[in-house]
């Protein structure tokens, strides 16, 4: 019978007693408990021992699919580890939810026991969603884990308060679904080991702040440099300049991905000997200057130096997280960046003098950006439309979703920008429909005179 209380029962305790010979195994009431079925809820002690234990089997589960996930390069990068303490937290909370709802009260102890025992099997969950489980599916495999965990709970915490516990469970899944959406939302993804190339210049000092000041110091002579680089040939004829923004540098699928349209534009626009990266990377502070706001507008300040402001073309490519603001996520460690908004960027467009511009921006909530920028002498081309995210933002990704079939797939055989944006937005919608996501609806807007303008320099470069 199950105990009718959090405490457990008064036994007699002496030499050869019954009660002692049915002190019951916490081994196997927790694999009851973790094959949902009821067990006996005194294993679940609320001590240190019973919660720290659990707690560091999943520690060393997460740490070892991380290393699996960034083989065959993997790298130790402890520097994210702090990131960590937000799901511990988030597990805290999930805990006094559960105790405070529970009747019979459930002291929080326990009931970080009953969380930490689920904590190894959800690190599992998860690393083999997003090894084995097609894309189309990931969603379903998701809501999957999470009513298992609630069932988890709700047979847990009747086995501890010996009575259903439906309001609690309810409590305290609502309190994990706000702390995944805020942990989505604020880009929270820890990690312990990084894939790359070359460790000279990764963040050995990304935790000291002392070290930010000299290297953001330096920025404005590297930029300098790239401007020096910059090679404009003789002639009226108008030709292009490309600027690349990785905003977000925690995660390289930004930074591959404007290295790779920097590519797919010098190709289609002869641009090789007239482009400048701004590149937020994890793997390396030296490669590219930084990206931030202020790196942007000092840049495209050189850029304009360089052209001919009345006929040249700007092709500015971002690439980043994103909100409906409009904003784009700037991160690089612990440097103090602020984010990019639309007002800012069009700000820094405005400063600079340039009047052909082609801006490309792969993000969430990007449509949003089309707004504050548009005009008759501007393209804009973005992944997604202002109340939607886009998709393929993971480490393990060179390319988003948008970049494979805007830069990879469509633009070096399209017959124009236009072109190719009808071309990406429709294997986009096919892809997205086919994995059953939420439609991203990439947005454009194409000004009458740089379409003409691009033309004429398609012709000149015939």
């Amino acid at each position: 019978m199950l105990p009718e209380t959090e405490s457990p029962p008064l036994s007699d305790t002496s030499p050869g007693s019954a009660a002692t010979a049915r002190q019951p195994s916490w081994l196997r009431e927790s694999l009851r408990l973790l094959t949902l079925r009821p067990a006996d809820g005194t294993v679940l002690t609320g001590s240190a021992a019973s919660i720290a234990f659990p707690a560091l089997v999943a520690f060393a589960l997460w740490a070892g699919f991380d290393w699996l996930n960034n083989l065959p390069n993997a790298r130790f990068f402890p520097y994210d580890l702090p990131s960590v303490t937000w799901y511990v937290l988030a597990a805290l909370l999930v805990a006094v939810a559960l105790a405070l709802i529970s009747r019979p009260a459930v002291s929080v102890a326990r009931a970080c026991s009953l969380l930490a025992l689920l904590a190894p099997v959800i690190v599992i969950a998860e690393f083999v969603i997003e090894r084995f489980v097609p894309e189309r599916w990931v969603l379903l495999a998701l809501l999957g884990v999470a009513l298992y965990a609630a069932v988890y709970c709700l047979i847990g915490l009747r086995s501890i308060a010996g009575s259903r516990q439906f309001f609690a469970t309810m409590a305290g899944a609502g309190v994990a679904v706000l702390a995944v959406w805020l942990g989505d939302a604020l880009y929270v993804n820890p990690m312990l080991w990084t894939s790359g190339d070359d460790p000279e210049g990764e963040y050995a000092d990304q935790g000291n702040w002392d070290a930010a000041e000299p290297i953001l110091f330096q920025q404005s002579a590297r930029i300098d440099a790239s401007v020096a680089k910059l090679v404009r040939p003789a002639g009226d004829a108008p030709v292009g300049f490309f600027v690349g923004f990785a905003g977000y540098g925690q995660q390289k699928v930004f930074a591959e991905e404007i290295q790779f349209a920097a590519e797919r534009f010098a190709k289609r626009y002869d641009t090789t000997l007239r482009t400048l990266l701004l590149i937020n990377d994890r793997r390396s502070l030296e490669k590219y200057p930084l990206a931030s706001g202020t790196a942007l507008t000092y840049a495209l300040k050189g850029v304009a130096s360089k052209m001919h402001l009345d006929r040249d073309v700007l092709f500015l490519a971002l690439s980043s997280h994103g909100s409906e603001d409009p904003l784009l996520s700037v991160m690089n460690g612990s440097l103090p960046l602020r984010d990019l908004t639309g007002e800012m960027l069009a700000e820094a467009l405005r400063e600079s003098g340039i009047k052909w511009r082609v801006i490309v921006i792969s993000a969430c909530h990007a449509g949003a950006f089309i707004e504050p920028l548009k005009s008759e002498n501007t393209i804009l081309i973005t992944a997604a439309a202002p109340d939607r995210s886009s998709f393929g933002c993971a480490d393990d990704r060179d390319l988003t979703y948008f970049g494979e079939a805007f830069y990879r797939d469509a633009l070096p055989d399209a017959t124009s920008l236009r072109d190719a944006f009808d071309k990406a937005k429709v294997s986009i919608a096919e892809r997205e429909e086919e994995e059953g996501v939420k439609a991203s609806l990439p947005q454009a807007y194409f000004g009458e005179q740089l379409e003409k303008q691009l033309a004429l320099m398609s012709k000149d470069r015939s």
